[in-house]
């Protein structure tokens, strides 16, 4: 089962104990889900769903509202595949202006696209609005496995019904932007903190601690691979300094010698010479000389080997003091 899908079944198990709310709820997912039908001045809703939950839900919605509702089940070939599930509430006594004052068909019986002075009267408490997405979610959302990219969409069909719904989601202090794909317009989310706010408000709890599990999962290997790829960087860096640096001192070895040079920086030479992808730390630690004092050390001994190549390309005779 898909993240998308299970919050959706999530949200199908509550129930409110409002009328208000439940008129929400149904007005938004009956918008969205493209159910209403029009035949012969008549009006009726047909919706089709492999989501047992949810199709229960709508069911009792459509009945808690007074309307006869028909809810078949057709099996689907494989048999192995989920049954399709056909809700259908037949033409009836008021069911049309009962759709009217949700504000999806006008008083003759045809389709209003979206009212907003309906709409609006629809979702004026919080627990109302509330109501509202969760309704508009089970007909349009998803959301993407937060094990993935974090992303969560409502498909919309006119403008006008998509700002309705960002000024609902900027109350709950949700920023949802805008961008068109197929005809439709999407308003989405891909910040992980807004799309568990968003569960928090439609009620999917379950979810929600689902979803700030696998974030704080996927927080602590983005930490490790971070911290991981810092040493190995640290690493890297280390070992190209230690070659750089045995290169020079065999430079020094093949012109003067280390014989030549001071006892301190001899000793240091040696030290490096036989460790030599050792970081400064270690040579410290098997030496007894500060990490410091090895790393002051190490460049006056790359100075000498740079002057060494300098006077040598020069023709100049070397010879270093002790």
């Amino acid at each position: 089962m898909s993240f998308s899908v299970d919050v959706k079944e999530d949200v199908s198990r509550l129930h409110s104990n409002t009328p208000c709310c439940r008129t929400a709820e149904l007005a938004a997912f009956l918008r969205l889900s493209n159910c209403v039908r029009f035949c012969e001045g008549e009006v009726s809703l047909l919706w089709q769903t492999e989501h047992s939950v949810l199709a229960r839900k709508i069911f009792t919605l459509i009945k808690d509202s007074g309307f006869a509702t028909e809810l078949a089940i057709q099996r689907k070939a494989p048999i192995k595949k989920k049954p399709l599930l056909t809700l259908h509430v037949p033409p009836q006594k008021n069911l049309a202006a009962f759709l009217a004052d949700l504000g999806l068909t006008d008083e003759g019986g045809g389709w209003q696209g979206f009212a907003a002075s309906a709409t609006a009267k629809l979702a004026k408490s919080d627990c109302c609005k509330r109501a509202y997405l969760r309704g508009a979610f089970l007909a349009a959302g998803y959301i993407n496995c937060p094990e993935g990219a974090y992303h969560m969409e409502i498909s919309l069909p006119d403008m006008r019904f998509a700002i309705f719904l960002q000024k609902i989601l900027a109350g709950f202090d949700i920023a949802a932007k805008q961008t068109r794909r197929k005809g439709l317009i999407l308003l989405y989310l891909k910040e992980a903190d807004q799309i568990s706010l968003f569960l928090n408000i439609i009620g999917s709890h379950r979810c929600l601690l689902k979803l700030e599990s696998l974030r704080v999962k996927k927080d602590l290997i983005n930490q490790v691979n971070r911290k991981v790829n810092c040493d190995n960087a640290n690493v890297e860096k280390t070992v190209t300094a230690s070659l750089k640096q045995v290169e020079r001192l065999r430079l020094i070895e093949k012109g003067p010698g280390l014989s030549s040079l001071k006892p301190a920086l001899e000793e240091v030479a040696l030290l490096r010479l036989q460790n030599p992808d050792a970081p400064l730390s270690e040579l410290s630690a098997i030496s007894g000389i500060g990490r410091s004092a090895i790393n002051h050390r190490l460049r006056s001994l790359l100075e000498i080997a740079d002057e060494i190549e300098r006077k040598k390309g020069a023709g100049i005779s070397i010879e270093l003091r002790k």
